[in-house]
């Protein structure tokens, strides 16, 4: 195997920023360096507090500014353009980032072969429709137009990108996954009559949280144990921590900010039901980490996930809280179709979303390019 010089570039990145981007980057680097490449990551992320190890290099750059959650930071481009060339591939995440568009300037003037990953559809879940319609006609076509490849988890979102114009021979379909070792079933799950809920994520406009409560309330006056474990940070935390109090439900909500990768395993095993409203995703590791772990799954009906869930969860309308609390409540009162989720949920991860098949597959694509 040839040892790979490669620079990661990720204006999110674990744990500083509790999100897919950040933890699919930090957790490729880290693989990759076991592999035996030399990685090096240029991050937007400057919370380095976390008595947190990497095996791998990390570049800090402090953001200027920030719009819409996207770290503005021009001091980076400095460090880009004096390593263009030191690196046998540059690799950057999600088009919708400012890091990820100085990239693409920098491959245009000459550099390295720029790979790009998009990380599930075209959208950002957190600046206006009218905005994003913008960008995705300018910046997020030169971006593309720029990358000598584009990585996508799944055929829909290559079509989404095709219908945009992006040509067909840049796009790799390359599935995000997990650490199916890692993330494994409880030996001794027990469903108790408190009914336990969970959701990860990120405190944003796309993620529909405000639903996932309207759906908790719901479902209150049915179980009245029942409870919900919150993880997560972001601008709208606060303003969703005021609806839980306002509609009386804050002795049923758990609300952390974070919790280790190493310790999440424990938390999966102590919930029963995932459950994620979000009105734009791409494939996101929560779930697949949550099935995995033998957990049913209730999620929006987006069409990157039906693949995934179908069969091992509910798939259920956009902003729908209504339908949302129906079916978890038919999972909570159904122990036997509880456990058939579960068990499929698990079969499928381990036999289509293998991590270490992901990276194989990353490096053969950056070989490729060399």
């Amino acid at each position: 195997m040839i040892s790979l010089k490669i620079l990661r570039v990720s204006s999110d990145l674990y744990p500083s920023v509790i999100g897919g981007v950040g933890l699919h980057a930090h957790e490729m680097s880290k693989e990759q360096s076991k592999l035996g490449h030399k990685v090096m990551l240029y991050t937007a992320s400057i919370d380095s507090n976390f008595g947190f190890s990497y095996n791998y290099g990390i570049r800090r750059f402090k953001p200027i500014i920030k719009i819409f959650g996207n770290s503005i930071v021009p001091n980076m481009f400095l460090e880009l353009i004096k390593n263009k060339h030191k690196y046998d591939v540059i690799h950057a995440h999600s088009h919708l980032c400012f890091s990820t568009n100085l990239c693409a300037f920098l491959r245009n003037i000459g550099s390295s072969p720029l790979v790009v990953t998009t990380h599930g559809g075209l959208n950002s879940q957190s600046a206006p429709s009218w905005v994003q319609k913008i960008y995705t006609l300018t910046g997020a076509k030169f971006t593309f137009a720029s990358a000598d490849k584009i990585i996508c988890y799944t055929d829909v979102e290559r079509e989404e990108m095709i219908n945009l114009g992006v040509n067909s021979e840049k796009i790799a379909v390359i599935h995000n996954g997990i650490d199916t070792d890692m993330f494994i079933p409880s030996r001794d799950r027990v469903y108790s009559e408190k009914k336990r809920l969970l959701w990860i994520g990120r405190y944003v406009p796309g993620k529909g949280v405000e639903y996932l409560i309207d759906a908790f309330k719901l479902l209150k006056s049915k179980y009245p144990d029942i409870s919900l474990t919150m993880v997560g940070r972001g601008p709208q935390k606060d303003q969703i921590i005021r609806k839980i109090i306002n509609l009386n439900l804050n002795d049923s909500i758990i609300i952390k900010d974070y919790i280790p990768n190493s310790k999440i395993v424990t938390l999966y095993h102590n919930s029963d039901i995932l459950v994620l409203p979000s009105l734009g995703e791409g494939v996101p590791r929560v779930i697949m980490e949550a099935m995995s772990c033998g957990l049913p799954v209730v999620c929006t009906k987006l069409p990157q996930l039906v693949n995934l869930v179908d069969g091992c969860g509910f798939l259920v309308p956009l902003k729908d809280p209504t339908t949302m609390a129906e079916k978890i409540s038919e999972i909570l009162s159904n122990e036997t179709l509880a456990r058939k989720f579960g068990e499929s949920g698990r079969k499928r991860v381990v036999d289509n979303y293998s991590w270490s098949d992901t990276i194989k597959k990353t490096i053969k694509l950056y070989e490729e390019l060399i």
